[in-house]
């Protein structure tokens, strides 16, 4: 049984798996859960989801979509998310092919924010796709980072049940956040030491 292998760049990176042709934005897109985070918004919340949906007609999907869908701690089992905003497109920025910017829509018109994936990969064994992203500081909330999982569509109809394991998921995490601590630049050290768990799965 092989390691899971988990690689974190610092913010603005050069490394190859973050180039254009080498990060696969097609893959990115779709629903992830937030597993764990260090941005205040996500304290007392569950159920946190956020999905990517290509504009149509733009190429190598350099435009996308975000919904993102919460619920608060408290909320009751099956109750409807609430629904955060839905940003504009998303034109990436030339540092790789995996650095972002967004503008909000609607009464956010005028905020502005830059984005970027740090790693990305897969737990084949346990059948868990994850991403880390980073968040620069914004009008409304400090710098950040959350860490993304998700239980890719089977292509058979018996989904992985190690994907739903909340202590397979766990020690992901953690082994996501070890490697995170690893990197000075861009703060990410420190955030790493200030995140917590954010509960629910996807």
């Amino acid at each position: 049984m092989s390691a899971v292998e988990i690689t974190i760049h610092p913010p603005s990176s050069t490394h190859p798996s973050l180039s254009e042709g080498t990060f696969d934005r097609s893959w990115f897109m779709g629903k992830w859960g937030v597993a764990w985070s260090t941005l205040p918004m996500w304290k007392g919340k569950k159920d946190v989801t956020i999905t990517y949906t290509p504009i149509a007609g733009t190429e190598n999907h350099t435009k996308f979509e975000d919904l993102v869908e919460y619920k608060k701690e408290s909320a009751a089992e099956g109750s409807k998310p609430s629904t955060g905003q839905l940003y504009d497109p998303f034109p990436y920025r030339n540092a790789n092919a995996a650095t972002f910017d967004w503008k909000g829509s609607s009464y956010l018109f005028f905020v502005h924010s830059h984005w970027e994936v740090l790693g990305f990969g897969k737990d084949e064994i346990n059948g868990l796709e994850w991403a880390v992203t980073f968040f620069s500081k914004t009008l409304f909330t400090p710098a950040g980072i959350d860490i993304y999982l998700r239980s890719p569509s089977p292509a058979s109809s018996e989904p992985n049940p190690s994907s739903q394991d909340t202590t397979i998921r766990s020690d992901l995490v953690k082994k996501i956040v070890s490697a995170m601590s690893e990197i000075s630049q861009g703060g990410v050290s420190e955030l790493a030491r200030s995140g917590f768990e954010v509960p629910g799965i996807v």
